[in-house]
């Protein structure tokens, strides 16, 4: 199946960015070497969506892109260059919001991309135990016992030591529509 073939049939629960990150990365262009359009060209595109699926995407990045594609579909040596550019140039066009929205809103619909998810404690579940606390390697989290736990959005590097450590199923991972929990720590009424 070619990537433009793959980048047709997503799921809604693949992003599009991600995906065409990972295939891109497969393509035989990253290995070839034979033309600059072609090595060079994959290797910028994975740079830039390896940046946008790491929330470090800037607004010049897909008229980069878009450019960059133009260049490869008429400098390619061979069919593997041409084909890459068609699935970016597909991607860029089909699934514009998608990737407006991980480079403006810094945000991924689908929820696949890691960096943009985080991590919060739920108050109707934390018991205050402080389980999360000792598994935070980055002291990302606020309390101490029978307080409800606030994860610092800053500090956390969404490793989900938080989450593996809760027994009350208290820390959730959320993407676009975060859940209400306190500002700072507050005592637990659930004991």
């Amino acid at each position: 199946m070619s990537i433009v073939e793959r980048m047709k049939n997503l799921s809604e629960k693949e992003c599009p960015v991600d995906i065409l990150r990972k295939e891109i990365a497969g393509s035989k262009c990253s290995d070839c070497g034979k033309c600059v359009f072609g090595y060079e060209g994959v290797t910028q595109l994975q740079m830039m969506l390896g940046d946008i699926t790491e929330k470090k995407g800037k607004g010049t990045d897909l008229a980069l892109m878009k450019e960059l594609c133009a260049l490869m579909k008429t400098q390619s040596l061979c069919e593997d260059g041409e084909d890459v550019a068609d699935a970016v140039s597909y991607a860029l066009a089909h699934h514009a919001q998608e990737f407006e929205a991980h480079v403006a809103k810094k945000g991924c619909a689908a929820g696949v991309c890691k960096k943009f998810m985080t991590y919060h404690i739920l108050a109707e579940n934390c018991t205050g135990c402080g389980d999360c606390l000792d598994a935070c390697e980055e002291d990302a989290i606020a309390g101490k016992k029978r307080f409800i736990h606030v994860i610092d959005q800053k500090e956390c590097i969404q490793c989900g030591a938080c989450m593996d450590a809760c027994d009350e199923d208290a820390i959730v991972r959320a993407g676009a529509v975060k859940p209400r929990c306190p500002k700072k720590p507050v005592p637990c009424k659930r004991k």
